[in-house]
């Protein structure tokens, strides 16, 4: 009795850990999102600290799926590594062998600095000591994600509370473009006053979100679908009779309303990558089952190959007709400004200050201080002000040096692999993994252009759909459901 009470004790231990920790897990997440994407230091700290405590709670009942533990713990590693090299970076002593060329320069010019202040990698050392939390959230959010919800039905669960939290954000943001213009929720609007920005400053950051978040609901509606694939996947699609019930109904709504208030956004990149990453979800989710091509004779893969084709070309010109009818503001947009010049000329001022700092690079978050030395006089005018590089995989690499390329391999290695397990070995799920790859393609398309995978709010919400996804893909029933 003795053994089986203390068993029980410690289930009942672990659950408590476990719910204690969820909730933890959502505030954080909400803190993040609705305080401007966390863009300020009180925010992020204040998030940051919910969801590292929710992580904690966490690691105390690891998944019980090997794959999903070893996922935990490469992000647990993965963290940590980038931690200590940022504090690395931020190290300021005298004689420092690594010390960006800038403080010998400063010494020359004003004297010795105190070693508190110079001989450091960074050029602003308390500027990347202060960026540990924005790097590190992601990760974190992921850790917690992968352990508070490790099997389908939690996973599953996630991915609701995704959708409703994208759902809500897109409500707001109708609000907002027809009678709140000038509110971001808890904070003034001053900029982007003619698009819908929902909570966040930034339209460009709204609208990856936006398209990340009709992502999620379209898997919770496919969900409801008893036979994604087969030769008539649209009627199937609208006559299953779980689609026509509440749930489906609600999918299907936040998916649709999400979609469209990422036209309102008028965000150029982010239409255009939702464009993208929906058209490789689309034809996708319609073809036949990919384990089956194995069995087909030569003439069936011919066949498949032919109805994926047709099937891609037709999902092609639907959504080309979506954006053409519902994007034409974003389109006059680009076609009023054309080419952006000035963004073009930072990211050669970028790739400058790249090939003079490649090794270390100049400091996690330090490229509003490192750019004006590398900035062109035709990159924009004297009055414009880039506090980003728009591109986040330049930045990056300006940033945090040739650590970058690896971290950035890995880590797309990692969440790539997981997905396509998942979309082999699922049956039932096997949706989900496919259209996170798509999730996976807006964001990498977005940040090509932009920087709405740096803002904490928008990366972990990101990392919470991710790990979701993960946990799905790496099912412990995933060979039972091959059968």
């Amino acid at each position: 009795m003795t053994t089986l009470s203390r068993l029980t004790r410690s289930t009942s231990l672990r659950a408590m850990s476990r719910t204690a920790g969820q909730f933890l897990f959502w505030v954080g997440l909400l803190a993040a999102v609705l305080t401007r994407g966390a863009v300020t230091p009180l925010a992020l700290n204040g998030s940051a600290m919910l969801i590292g405590l929710s992580a904690g709670l966490a690691v105390l009942s690891p998944p019980a799926e090997p794959q999903a533990r070893r996922s935990l713990h490469a992000a647990m590693a993965l963290v940590a590594l980038l931690t200590a090299y940022l504090l690395f970076q931020s190290l300021s002593f005298d004689g420092n062998p690594f010390a960006n060329s800038i403080w010998l320069e400063a010494a020359g010019l004003v004297g010795p600095l105190a070693d508190d202040m110079a001989n450091a990698i960074s050029i602003s050392p308390a500027a990347t000591h202060s960026a540990v939390a924005m790097l590190a959230m992601p990760f974190v959010v992921y850790i917690a994600a992968l352990a508070l919800f490790p099997d389908d039905k939690s996973a599953l669960r996630l991915l609701g509370g995704l959708t409703a939290i994208g759902a809500g954000f897109a409500f707001f943001g109708l609000m907002q473009v027809s009678w709140l213009r000038d509110s971001l929720l808890f904070y003034p609007k001053t900029a982007y006053l003619d698009s819908l920005t929902g909570v966040f400053v930034n339209r460009n950051t709204a609208g990856t979100f936006l398209g990340v978040a009709s992502l999620v609901g379209l898997t919770l509606a496919v969900s409801r679908i008893r036979r994604v694939h087969g030769p008539r996947p649209l009627s199937t699609f609208f006559s299953d009779a779980r689609l026509s019930g509440y749930g489906g109904l609600l999918f299907v709504s936040a998916m649709v309303l999400c979609l469209l208030a990422v036209f309102l956004t008028k965000s150029r990149g982010a239409m255009f990558a939702t464009a993208l990453a929906y058209l490789f979800v689309v034809p996708s989710l319609t073809v036949s089952r990919l384990d089956r091509a194995g069995q087909e004779g030569q003439e069936d893969k011919a066949a498949s190959t032919r109805r994926l084709l047709k099937r891609f070309a037709v999902s092609a010109l639907v959504i080309a007709a979506v954006v053409a009818i519902f994007g034409g503001q974003a389109i006059a947009r680009m076609e009023a400004r054309g080419l952006d010049v000035a963004r073009l000329c930072v990211y050669a001022a970028t790739a400058d200050m790249v090939r003079d700092n490649w090794l270390f690079g100049t400091g996690f978050g330090t490229f509003d201080l490192a750019l004006p030395a590398y900035r062109r006089p035709d990159c924009g005018t004297a009055y414009d002000v880039y506090l980003r590089a728009h591109n986040s995989f330049l930045e990056g690499l300006a940033g945090l040096g040739i650590l970058f390329v690896p971290v950035t391999l890995f880590v797309y290695r990692h969440v790539l692999r997981n997905l396509v397990l998942g979309i082999r070995e699922r049956r039932r799920q096997r949706h989900v993994p496919l259209i996170a790859i798509g999730g996976v393609i807006l964001v990498t398309l977005h940040a090509l252009v932009d920087f709405s995978l740096q803002i904490p709010g928008m990366a972990a919400y990101l990392a919470a759909y991710l790990a979701a996804a993960t946990t799905i893909s790496l099912g412990r029933r995933a060979g039972a459901e091959r059968l």
